[in-house]
């Protein structure tokens, strides 16, 4: 009987299979005709019977329907029915469900094709879950019974239920992260000339599950255990999803428990669902509310009492630098210093075993110490103090001798009565106070005289006495001044106790031959500068001299100075002279020196050179090229002699050398002249003994008898070791009393071989 369906079903399906190429070849099949396209059906829970009706077009056509609505509440698990009544026929009719996904991309959920095609459905046809469940379903009684079996609404179109020809029912959930639904048909017959009428019934889309997740955790700190739940509506998971706790440090674990080691693990975990639409992501942190408190920050001054009190917790105890302090919350330092300066930590447990911290910081801070200016004046001048760093101070004061605040501070007219200690008295920034002395004195001004002397080339004057410091506005000092030009002069005379006194004074122009000085610094140290006098008049005939008229010149050009200071003199054909102070600086200065003049170390010694340097040094060489580093530092192995050099060049081009010998001291080698080989545990051995210091070892040590017979060898041993040497045997045979000669060689660590030669005494 089933045999014989299948057979029968299979020859429907062929029959219709050819009859729709045989259609297609004669131009009659699923050709498009002109018609609607693109209606709309706008609400659910209605039904739509024959919706073609609102185009005007009488002929055969294919009508495209859409139903489509977006949700407004995320994060929904939704089912969905949609109920068709097609009939079929010749043609076919097709419908296909989309959800919409939220970058509106849309993913085919379930799909139904009745009529004429290879997988058109007959009689009732159910898909589920876009699985096609039953189909050639021939009465309504199985049909509800399918329906009622999982738990699905009554179907909606009664139109045709006697027969169940294009009937069925497209079914399913949409997942969570659907934001929409849209059902697409594709609709061949015509109501206008057609038996039969098309319907749908698309129910409205209803919330079974809300998907926010409820995540827990349990904390058990004596087993040092982390339990992880999720609660979540079992409809959120669709079937074949994935279920997953992970972490950002790639820890996952299937399942909506999970459970891990404490220790460590602190942080945020976080709980997904993932099917073939989308992934659910909720997070959850897991960390052990804080108990413990230490308390606000501190900050004393040195000298006053710390006292730390703690809260929260059990068995607490104070922790500094390392250190566990006596147990309990409360902790005290009469009098702090510098030492007690830094973190403390607080600890406490909770009645699970779980420890908390907290900490605090103690910021001990020494009284800033002011740097205070106050100059004696002068008797008459005004007394300024001052503090030069008050940024480090929040208030302060200044207080005359005789006890009055001074503010501003500062005296006028300074007399006798008000020299002595004038003290400062201030809170830092720390709020610590300070307090310091400045001793002020005070000198009447000094009185001098003065002699100006005329000259054709110059004026000069005489400052008298010649005891006093004098300096002029043009940079000048001393009691004597030369003028070339003469004019007006601030002079500032000082005595031997510092006061001073400022006075104009006007000199005449002196006669005599104008110029200008340029001069064209060095620019590295060891090169000369170059000076060219320009005079005013090229015509006049004059001559110059850099050594104040010591020896003269034609030429107003002068290269290869040196820096310091020269008497420029030009002279006229008259005979007067023109003088002018030529200041010459030296470039600036740079230079390289290293560490030690020399080195003698032993071979493979490691080396670390550190250059000092001066001025803006741009590029180092060190020589030979095996240890250039290319900085002002190189390392290396000293394995051979080498005469070192540091080339450095600063930002002006500017060369400059420094350089030491090192040299490879090998380590001296013991030869014993006698030994005794009767294990007395002293001198049982002949070898060859040294300090190491070298990376020395034996590279080979015969010993022979007087007529050159070999008796003894050995090769690539260590020194200082007897049992490696010769004990006075050969081939196990104690050999006589007497001297023997020995050969050997020795190899340092770096590669340089010593030969030792001689005699030696086996005493028994």
């Amino acid at each position: 009987m089933n045999r014989e369906f299948r057979i029968t079903e299979w020859n429907q399906r062929m029959f219709r299979l050819v009859l729709s190429i045989v259609l297609t070849m004669l131009g009659i099949g699923y050709q498009s005709l002109i018609g609607q396209t693109g209606i709309r059906l706008d609400e659910c829970d209605v039904p739509y019977v024959d919706p073609q009706e609102a185009g005007d077009d009488n002929g055969q056509n294919r009508d495209t329907l859409y139903y489509e609505t977006y949700f407004a509440e995320p994060n929904q698990v939704r089912s969905f029915f949609i109920d068709i009544n097609a009939f079929g026929g010749q043609q076919t009719d097709r419908v296909k469900a989309y959800v919409i996904l939220p970058d509106s991309t849309r993913k085919e959920i379930g799909g139904l094709e009745f009529g004429n095609c290879v997988d058109c459905v007959e009689g009732f046809a159910l898909m589920d879950q876009n699985e096609l469940l039953v189909t050639g379903v021939s009465d309504e009684a199985t049909m509800n019974m399918w329906l009622q079996s999982l738990n699905q609404p009554d179907y909606q179109l009664p139109g045709n239920l006697q027969t169940l020809v294009g009937v069925g029912r497209i079914s399913g959930v949409l997942p969570a992260c659907a934001i929409g639904l849209f059902v697409e048909y594709s609709v061949y017959s015509n109501p206008n000339n057609a038996s039969t009428e098309f319907a749908t019934y698309i129910h409205c889309p209803e919330i079974i599950g809300d998907c926010a997740p409820e995540l827990s955790r349990q904390i058990v700190c004596q087993q040092d255990s982390l339990y992880l739940t999720a609660a979540i509506d079992p409809n959120c998971i669709i079937p074949g999803a994935a279920v997953r706790w992970t972490d950002r440090n790639g820890w996952s674990a299937d399942g909506l428990t999970a459970s891990r080691q404490l220790s460590g693990h602190l942080g945020w975990y976080y709980f997904e669902v993932e099917d073939e639409c989308c992934t659910l992501v909720d997070s959850i942190l897991v960390e052990i509310p804080p108990f413990a408190m230490a308390g606000a920050d501190q900050s004393l001054c040195a000298g006053e009492a710390l006292s730390l009190s703690g809260s929260g917790g059990m068995q607490p105890y104070w922790e500094f630098k390392g250190n566990s302090l006596p147990e309990g919350p409360m902790w005290q330092v009469p009098s702090v210093s510098m030492s007690d300066n830094g973190q403390y930590v607080y600890h406490a447990f909770d009645a699970d075993g779980c420890e908390d911290t907290d900490t605090l910081m103690v910021s001990v801070n020494e009284p800033l110490a002011p740097v205070l200016a106050g100059t004696s004046p002068c008797f008459g001048d005004t007394l300024f103090l001052s503090l030069d760093n008050p940024a480090n101070f929040s208030a302060f004061t200044w207080m005359h001798p005789n006890g009055t605040v001074l503010s501003p501070p500062f005296v006028t007219d300074f007399q006798a009565d008000d020299t002595g200690n004038y003290t400062f008295t201030a809170t830092d920034i720390n709020d610590c106070p300070v307090e310091a002395e400045v001793a002020i004195s005070g000198a009447p001004l000094p009185a001098f005289d003065y002699e100006i002397e005329p000259n054709c080339d110059s004026t000069r004057i005489y400052l008298f006495p010649d005891i006093y410091q004098y300096a002029w506005s043009t940079g000048d000092t001393g009691a004597v001044l030369a003028s070339a030009t003469g004019g007006d002069f601030q002079l500032s005379i000082t005595d031997a106790v510092g006061c001073q006194t400022t006075t104009p004074i006007s000199l005449p122009a002196p006669e005599g031959p104008a110029f200008d000085v340029v001069l064209d610094q060095a620019a590295c140290p060891g090169e000369g500068a170059n000076v060219r006098i320009e005079m005013a008049n090229p015509d006049l005939p004059v001559i110059f001299s850099l050594d104040a008229g010591q020896t003269y010149s034609l030429s107003p050009e002068f290269t290869g100075l040196a820096p310091g200071i020269y008497g420029l003199q030009v002279q006229d054909d008259l005979g007067c002279i023109q003088t002018q102070r030529l200041i010459i600086p030296a470039p600036d200065t740079m230079g390289v020196r290293l560490p030690v003049e020399r080195l003698d170390v032993r071979p493979n010694t490691p080396i670390s050179l550190q250059a000092e340097t001066v001025g803006n040094i741009v590029a180092y060489q060190w020589v030979p090229e095996i240890i250039d580093s290319g900085g002002p530092n190189t390392d290396f192995v000293a394995t051979q002699d080498m005469d070192i050099r540091l080339v450095v060049e600063d930002d002006q081009g500017c060369r400059a050398v420094a350089g030491l010998p090192l040299t490879i001291v090998l380590g001296d080698i013991y030869v014993p002249d006698v030994f005794s080989p009767n294990d007395d545990g002293v001198n049982d051995g002949f070898t060859f003994f040294s300090d190491l210091g070298s990376g020395e070892q034996i590279l080979f040590l015969r010993i022979f008898d007087r007529n050159g017979g070999l008796l003894f060898s050995t090769e690539e041993q260590p020194l200082n070791e007897e049992r490696l040497g010769w004990d006075g045997r050969q081939n196990g045979r104690e050999l006589p009393e007497g001297v023997y000669v020995y050969h050997g060689a020795i190899l340092y660590g770096n590669g340089y071989i010593r030969h030792l030669k001689g005699d030696v005494t086996l005493v028994r």
